[in-house]
């Protein structure tokens, strides 16, 4: 299985072939942790194409400044879909705006959703690919 991982500070970005990155974050993510993060995602996309990004945000903290370089850097056409494992009802919130944001710089949709942990998140990933086969 390739393998890509990144380590930023306190937190990993990992891509799992065929079409699957883990990120965790732990604790605050300032500005350049973030963008950092995103050239991952970026080069991750151009490499590999779209994937599912299954990011766990339950002990993280995101501020304004870097949820919006997030928001407006960060291409639609690079996921699948993102799945957010652990967020709290405000992280759920901005994670929405976030994937909004991402929509008006791209021409693609994704999905987001919100789970509580990685055993419901990979099942959704599977659920996600059998849809898009039998429409595919």
């Amino acid at each position: 299985m390739q393998q890509l991982e990144w380590k930023i500070g306190a937190h990993t970005i990992r891509y799992e072939a065929p079409d699957v990155v883990l990120a965790n974050f732990v604790g605050p993510i300032d500005l350049d942790e973030i963008k950092r993060s995103v050239e991952a995602y970026g080069e991750i996309a151009q490499k590999y194409g779209p994937y599912y990004l299954i990011a766990d945000i339950g002990q993280s903290q995101l501020g304004a400044e870097p949820r919006r370089y997030l928001s407006e850097n960060a291409k639609a056409d690079w996921f699948k879909g993102s799945i957010y494992v652990g967020a709290d009802v405000v992280q759920q919130t901005f994670g929405k705006v976030i994937a909004l944001g991402m929509l008006f710089t791209g021409k693609t949709r994704f999905e987001t959703t919100f789970v509580k942990d990685h055993d419901e998140a990979r099942a959704w990933v599977a659920q996600h690919r059998q849809k898009h086969k039998k429409l595919g």
